[in-house]
């Protein structure tokens, strides 16, 4: 729509993304605001409107890992991509998208079963050898991120995967929070004054000894030295490269369509049986069926979509496009989701890929 110069509103937004099968979104006006809010763009008022604008950070971020995945692959790098999923023992979905007839339900309590977590790697070449993590999950919340956590990531990254890496490679991996703890704790309004001081001396940071808490932390907030996280310490140890996908992001990551294709596979072929034996050698099967091959044309799929957003960002720098608007409350709309706030008489303003906050 943007390529073609159209006028883009709320409301036709819905009808295209609906159109798309690949987006599976049956939702209404609300639900689609919402995820745009998900997605990483902000309130921002602008001639006295407010407008949702995706902010300037992840925007430079999509920026900066589009142009280091191009140049990395420009000199043939070997690309690991890895995630963490999950899966329920009964293989059904947790949730359904349903449309309006009256045949279209959700089944109701109806146990899914054990979830599982799975952590594994690959590139064109298919997974990693034998370097697949799967466990039952002891925590009943939605979320599987509960679940994992920093050390066992670590772990499984110093002692299952990196040894069995074969050659020099550049993982790609998100910015989940078990990804990222930091190799030195940062300081923050919570800390005490003293701890305060320490991190002041330990910077070689020079202060009054009488300061108060605000002053030490608005120095020591203005001082902070660049984020190093660990487990990109233990990846640059092992004489490979890091590099993170910028947030809401995931489309950049072909392993997405692998775990779709091993759930499908599983969904399929678990049948009746579901002690921890038979659940693990099924998904073990999932994982197998997910060929090299298949793995490559992923791999493929995922760089065309590289290739075509980094051409759009070139395009869009050169043209200088402004924002686009995207009106919030139409005359004449018949969605019955319009009920909604007074925020829906305010336009939705989203900057084509590439703007900074300032051309927002």
């Amino acid at each position: 729509m943007c390529e073609k110069g159209e006028h883009v509103t709320l409301d036709s937004l819905i009808v295209e993304v609906r159109k798309n099968e690949d987006v599976g979104f049956s939702g209404g006006r609300t639900t689609l605001r919402k995820l745009l809010l998900e997605m990483g763009f902000s309130w921002e008022k602008t001639d006295n409107r407010r407008a949702l604008i995706e902010r300037a950070d992840i925007s430079a971020h999509r920026i900066e890992y589009l142009r280091q995945y191009k140049n990395l692959k420009d000199v043939d790098s070997n690309f690991v991509f890895l995630d963490e999923t999950w899966f329920f023992s009964k293989g059904y979905a947790t949730k359904t998208w349903q449309d309006s007839s009256s045949f279209s339900c959700v089944r109701k309590n109806l146990s899914e079963g054990q979830r599982y977590i799975v952590l594994h790697a690959g590139g064109k070449k298919g997974f990693v050898d034998d370097a697949d993590l799967v466990f039952p999950s002891q925590n009943s919340s939605e979320e599987y991120h509960g679940t994992m956590n920093g050390e066992m990531f670590e772990e499984w990254m110093e002692n299952t995967l990196l040894p069995k890496l074969d050659e020099p490679s550049v993982i790609v991996l998100d910015n989940a929070s078990y990804h990222s703890a930091h190799l030195e704790r940062l300081p923050t309004r919570k800390w005490t004054k003293l701890q305060l001081k320490n991190f002041l001396e330990n910077h070689n940071i020079p202060f009054r000894a009488d300061s108060l808490h605000q002053e030490l932390f608005a120095l020591a907030s203005s001082n902070k030295p660049e984020k190093l996280y660990r487990v990109d310490n233990i990846i640059n140890a092992a004489g490979h490269t890091v590099l993170r996908l910028p947030p809401y992001h995931c489309h950049y990551n072909p392993i997405e369509m692998v775990w779709n294709d091993c759930k499908r596979y599983y969904k399929t072929h678990v049948g009746s049986q579901f002690d921890r034996a038979h659940v693990k050698q099924v998904w073990h099967d999932a994982l197998h069926q997910v060929t090299a091959e298949k793995w490559e044309n992923y791999v493929k799929h995922t760089e065309k979509i590289v290739e075509e957003d980094w051409n759009r960002e070139v395009k869009w720098d050169s043209i200088n496009v402004e924002p686009i608007i995207i009106n919030l409350g139409e005359e004449n709309s018949s969605d019955e989701e319009n009920e909604d706030n007074e925020d829906d008489t305010e336009p939705l303003a989203i900057p084509l890929p590439g703007q900074s906050g300032e051309g927002c």
